[in-house]
């Protein structure tokens, strides 16, 4: 699955087509955004809003780590399920790990991700903070080091099979696969429209 940047201007129908041929290209239930900077914050909202009118499927937004917690209740009030942080250095400074804490505070346990750069002393720090940590590269060893990582079974398994941002080779999809994940994204959308009200709240009281 490539990442589906999204850019101003660009017609939802166009994004609506672009989403179906890649799902069905990929064969998968989830998908990554990520918005251009030009992108605003009422058109982010409904964009998702309308992928979700259209496809039953899990939405990950990809973006860089932001400079405030606020952005990360941003995020969450587009109605994406998880959120997927980049970060171009190979360390995580104090102020990013206190703002990816938060976001694994805000979202659903095991929904939020962040790159490793495979390096295993990040993946390390990742995995104790419940975050799922991405890999730069394809490598398997990599991949078994997570897998059998002490703290990697305190993260939600659902997320193996729904989002295989981890390990991509997962075996093909269920019956009973399909109707946990209904069952999952159904609760996810459920949490959210609960949750989503009262952080739009806290955007206009603040002016934001």
């Amino acid at each position: 699955m490539h990442t589906i940047n999204i850019f101003k201007d660009t017609p939802i129908k166009t994004i609506l087509a672009f989403i179906e041929d890649e799902i069905l290209k990929y064969q998968t239930k989830y998908i990554l955004l990520s918005f251009s900077e030009d992108y605003q914050y009422p058109d982010r909202k409904k964009t998702v809003e309308r992928i979700k009118k259209y496809f039953d499927i899990f939405i990950i937004l990809k973006t860089e780590i932001p400079t405030e917690k606020y952005g990360i209740e941003e995020y969450f009030s587009y109605g994406v399920h998880g959120v997927f942080l980049m970060n171009n250095s190979d360390f995580h400074s104090k102020m990013d790990i206190e703002i990816i804490t938060y976001a694994a505070e805000l979202f659903t346990p095991g929904w939020v991700f962040a790159n490793s750069k495979n390096n295993k002393s990040l993946i390390d720090e990742l995995l104790s903070l419940k975050i799922i940590p991405v890999m730069h590269e394809e490598d398997k060893r990599i991949i078994d080091f997570i897998k059998s990582h002490d703290n990697f079974g305190k993260i939600s398994s659902n997320l193996m099979k729904s989002v295989p941002l981890l390990d991509k080779y997962q075996p093909e999809y269920s019956l009973a696969d399909k109707v946990k994940m209904k069952m999952l994204l159904e609760t996810l959308n459920l949490r959210q429209k609960l949750m989503i009200k009262n952080i739009d709240d806290s955007f206009v009281s603040s002016g934001l």
